[in-house]
């Protein structure tokens, strides 16, 4: 029996023997994806300039903590999916975001740089370890559709976008020091996930041969390389325009709106992504993948570009724009990925949700360096150019595995 084999027979076991059906699983998921990723870096964002301060950090610095959370959530997911491929009934997709919670809560005790950076790490490791199991079980039961892994990703994206808003409702509500509070949503979500499982035995470790090598053969690495790269320019666009914009928002705004204007102005960027991930799911089934992402590539520099021009709310609204543009083609990245590896479909996901994010945050850093010497403007107009790059990729993807 090939290893393809003995993965959809134990994704079949854990489909018959689960309390929930294929669409309850799948909306499950998605919940789940949404818990976690409102964890994320985007829960931080509109607070670094309050934590800037307090903690004297200088824009280098900031974007390093975006660089140092998204490592760790991004470039560990393909040993995580490798595990989960192996280890199936690790219940990674309930752990994860536990630990996420209960990191970001320690935040309240931060005293310099150093102690942030590892808290924001550890909280990483949480969100990057519900990702690849999450996305190989959604597949699973949505059978592989674009429209059902966009259910899965618009999930995640909701809570990615409201995360900005909650980490003002928190701040409101508890403070820094008793920032622990806000882990409470993420704990409920857990319980409810290992409830659902509870017949699976989500603990105990699937024996198998242990295997010194993955078969990598017959799988279409080449496509699988230029799609991570079209996905490392998106994240790309999109890690620095909200790591900067809480910033910008306080050069266009008065002083006594920023603490909601931050927020807002996050959220609606990375909704207006969230909103665009059905939609690119169900293009990308009826006109084609690569000509999505082609189009999207092509459009989406103007609004950011032309919003950055503005002040108000109107920068909020262009940017937006730009961002629904930028990301329309995400969900169905995941499912080109996980067909182009068909024998790895943990670590083909973990690609397009974990490698290629965790490269794209490399760059934060170098942006902080170059914002910090010259200007945010000027940093996020060049940034608004790069997905002009994203054109040359999507030229060697094929429209289907072959």
């Amino acid at each position: 029996m090939s290893r393809a084999e003995r993965l959809t027979g134990r994704a079949s076991e854990i489909a018959a023997r689960s309390t929930v059906g294929p669409k309850v699983g799948l909306w499950m998921l998605a919940t789940g994806h949404a818990v976690t990723d409102s964890y994320s870096q985007s829960l931080l964002w509109p607070m670094y300039p309050l934590i800037a301060r307090q903690l004297r950090l200088d824009l280098a610095q900031v974007a390093g903590l975006t660089t140092v959370m998204g490592l760790s959530a991004s470039l560990a997911q393909p040993l995580l999916g490798w595990l989960s491929d192996r280890y199936p009934r690790i219940c990674m997709v309930a752990l994860g975001p536990a630990l996420a919670a209960l990191m970001i809560g320690f935040l309240g005790v931060a005293k310099d740089f150093a102690s942030l950076a590892v808290i924001v790490f550890l909280a990483g490791i949480g969100i990057g370890a519900f990702h690849p199991q999450g996305a190989m079980l959604a597949r699973q039961s949505g059978r592989g559709s674009g429209l059902a892994m966009s259910a899965f990703t618009v999930g995640g994206n909701i809570g990615y976008g409201l995360a900005p808003l909650l980490s003002g409702v928190y701040l409101k509500l508890f403070g820094l020091e008793r920032f622990y509070f806000a882990a409470l949503p993420a704990y409920v979500f857990c319980a409810g996930m290992i409830w659902v499982f509870r017949r699976v035995d989500c603990w105990e470790s699937v024996r198998r041969p242990k295997t010194s090598s993955v078969d990598l053969s017959g799988q279409n690495w080449p496509a699988l390389c230029a799609l991570t790269g079209t996905v490392v320019v998106r994240t790309t666009v999109q890690v620095g325009m909200t790591t900067f914009l809480p910033f910008l928002v306080e050069q266009r705004f008065p002083r006594e709106v920023w603490a909601d204007v931050r927020g807002q102005a996050v959220s609606a960027f990375l909704l207006a992504s969230a909103v665009a991930g059905p939609l690119g799911g169900m293009l990308a089934d009826r006109f084609g993948r690569r000509r999505l992402m082609m189009w999207s590539f092509l459009l989406a520099p103007a609004p950011l570009l032309l919003g950055l021009q503005q002040s108000g709310y109107g920068l909020l609204a262009l940017l937006a724009v730009g961002a629904f543009l930028l990301m329309l083609p995400h969900p169905i990245n995941v499912v080109m990925a996980q067909e182009f590896m068909p024998r790895s479909a943990g670590i083909a996901a973990s690609m397009i949700t974990g490698l290629a994010a965790g490269l794209a945050v490399l760059f934060a850093w170098p942006l902080g360096a170059v914002a910090e010497r010259t200007s945010i403007p000027d940093t996020l107009f060049w940034l608004s150019l790069l997905p002009v790059l994203g054109v040359v990729l999507v030229a060697p993807i094929p429209e289907r595995a072959t």
